[in-house]
């Protein structure tokens, strides 16, 4: 029953844990920035918070879903970074259609980090096994 409900909440969870990680990451790095005097909204500033955010949003949705599978959680980092890709390739269209290039800068830096993670699991540098 345990790993049914595992496998159920896989992919919410990784959802959630990279949404959370997204807005913690953002705010945490304006109300720095801002502490310091640094403009948040300039676009130096923008583009870094715009770049670690979404960076750390794709790394985390990738080791939570592998985290919260209870087998084959190698597998499961597979085919969540193959989920990120072909959802970034969905969200690249209407994002060069309307001309976005926050969005695009966004979708890029998710994949960079979803890369990382991927790569470091696969060599061993991340543990996801018990």
């Amino acid at each position: 029953m345990q790993n049914t409900l595992r496998w159920i909440f896989c992919l919410p969870a990784a959802v959630l844990a990279s949404w959370l990680a997204w807005l913690l990451i953002s705010v945490l790095n304006r109300i720095t920035m801002g502490m310091q005097g640094i403009d948040p909204d300039s676009l130096t500033s923008r583009a870094f918070i715009e770049f670690i955010s979404h960076a750390v949003m794709g790394a985390v949705f990738v080791y939570v879903g592998a985290k919260v599978a209870p087998a084959h959680r190698q597998y499961v980092a597979y085919v969540f970074s193959g989920l990120s890709f072909v959802t970034a390739g969905f969200l690249l269209y209407p994002a060069l259609i309307v001309g976005s290039l926050w969005a695009i800068w966004g979708l890029m830096s998710l994949l960079i980090g979803v890369s990382v993670v991927l790569y470091n699991i696969g060599t061993g540098e991340i543990q996801i096994d018990p």
